[in-house]
């Protein structure tokens, strides 16, 4: 019964993914086929070969998928500077530096409450989001730390550390605001 519970949900990000619609057999847990350029991982989340076609800000870019629909992706474990803040648009640009239309592994964990797949991202084997807090373009979402692993959780609060003492990209700033805290006055 548990491994019918994952594949149901499984399917259910598979088909934000890739539009896996019925990869779902009886209901005796079996399961038929992913798609061309899906698996699974052993943590059960979906992985896929996508190409990087658009990046909107620092933390959010789209992606076009194995079965050529393109997907928002938002990474996980980083929380960037907004566009309208300092440093938005030096860390949107920095992020399109790192992908530079280039093929991406996409491990989506999954949907936000705007839509988009949130995933941990690699291109050319290094991770976006890690990469974005090292340039000190973003904040270790710490808010979100437990849906990543203690590798990740630990990597991403050490680069955010060394961005801070080294004051690279956005701590320059003074008084950096976390973008949480600008889109919470943004409302007010």
């Amino acid at each position: 019964m548990k491994l019918y519970v994952q594949a149901v949900l499984l399917c259910s990000i598979a088909s934000l993914v890739v539009g896996c619609l019925d990869t779902l057999g009886p209901q005796t847990g079996s399961y038929k086929q992913l798609p061309k350029g899906i698996s699974i991982s052993e943590t059960n989340t979906l992985l896929a070969e996508t190409q990087v076609v658009h990046i909107a800000d620092g933390d959010t870019l789209t992606v076009l998928g194995p079965d050529k629909n393109t997907y928002k992706i938002r990474l996980q474990g980083i929380d960037a500077p907004e566009k309208k803040q300092p440093f938005g648009q030096a860390c949107k640009e920095s992020l399109m530096h790192l992908t530079d239309n280039q093929p991406a592994e996409v491990e989506a964990f999954k949907k936000d409450r705007y839509g988009r797949i949130v995933a941990k991202v690699i291109v050319k084997g290094k991770d976006l989001a890690l990469e974005q807090i090292k340039a000190g373009c973003g904040w270790h979402y710490t808010a979100y730390a437990k849906e990543q692993s203690v590798r990740d959780q630990k990597a991403y609060a050490k680069a955010e550390e060394q961005a801070r003492a080294a004051e690279r990209g956005l701590w320059q700033d003074a008084k950096p605001v976390a973008p949480w805290d600008f889109r919470k006055q943004q409302r007010n």
